[in-house]
């Protein structure tokens, strides 16, 4: 065999060796539990606002979601007084939402953990009275008290 021929023979191997290797298929795919909404993380945050107007009070939330993590603002706004505001930062799990927030009111900052449930175009959860647990203000019975039900609204532009 010439040295010519077995250089083309060597370049038709490899490129063989090559092109057989293309078409591999992985079944390991197959075996992975199937993604839901909830466990796929998105590419942009998604920013949802809510509101709920009763008489003269107001409260609003402002909820930035990024795969399961949550950062956003509450404020509880009554017309005369005890008003509270502050950041909040949580997880989703499902339309459940679990936050810390940084409740500042009357002249005094406190942890408080509130539970969101997302449903349709609403936002609800329970207020009511309240523990202290490890630093932390938790409901006393999280399914009793007053239960806000806020409506979906167009968030203000972000600068």
């Amino acid at each position: 065999m010439n040295k010519n021929n077995s250089g083309h023979l060597l370049l038709a191997t490899t490129l063989l060796a090559l092109l057989s290797g293309c078409d591999t298929r992985s079944t390991t795919t197959a075996t992975l539990p199937a993604e839901t909404p909830e466990t796929v993380p998105t590419a942009q945050p998604r920013q949802l606002c809510y509101r709920q107007v009763m008489g003269r009070d107001t409260t609003l939330v402002n909820l930035r979601i990024s795969g399961t993590t949550v950062t956003g603002e509450l404020a509880v706004l009554p017309a005369e007084k005890d008003r509270a505001r502050g950041p909040l930062t949580g997880t989703l799990t499902g339309q459940q939402i679990v936050a810390d927030w940084q409740r500042t009111g009357e002249g005094q900052t406190q942890v408080h953990e509130v539970r969101f449930t997302l449903a349709g175009d609403s936002l609800r959860w329970r207020e009511g009275a309240r523990t202290e647990e490890n630093g932390k203000w938790v409901l006393t019975n999280p399914d009793q008290g007053y239960q806000y039900v806020l409506g979906k609204v167009a968030c203000a532009p972000q600068p």
